[in-house]
């Protein structure tokens, strides 16, 4: 039988850096980034040597892909100081090498998000949808 343990300690320590991510990017660096940055999920292996940090831009419209980008560079560049915080502030015997992704997961349901408001806002679209067979 697996030792779900380990699985609870990883789900923890994972928030625990996400955390400290956050507090940093509050504290540290809301001057560097031109919008409101959050950090939405930490993935790390079983020896927590690594962490995939995952980010979400939220900005004016007009600002688009483009900032997102910027900010996920942002924050690379901004990695080493992250994973000295992380070192004082976890005491963990490792500290993890930082990657940052723009999580796309978000974007994705922002998308879906406007387009069921478009759905709802047309009646004669929704009824036509509603009346469709649906596997």
């Amino acid at each position: 039988m697996k030792n779900t343990g380990d699985g609870r300690r990883k789900v923890r320590v994972e928030k625990e850096v996400q955390e400290v991510i956050s507090r940093f990017i509050i504290e540290q660096m809301r001057h560097d980034l031109p919008g409101v940055v959050t950090v939405t999920r930490v993935q790390m292996p079983a020896d927590f040597r690594t962490a995939h940090v995952y980010v979400t831009y939220f900005a004016s419209s007009t600002e688009g892909q483009d900032a997102m980008t910027d900010a996920a560079e942002v924050l690379q560049s901004w990695s080493r100081d992250i994973q000295d915080e992380i070192g004082h502030v976890m005491k963990m015997r490792y500290c993890p090498k930082l990657t940052f992704h723009n999580d796309e997961a978000t974007e994705k349901i922002l998308k879906i998000e406007r387009i069921l408001s478009h759905i709802s806002s047309d009646p004669e679209l929704a009824k036509k949808l509603s009346d469709e067979d649906i596997d």
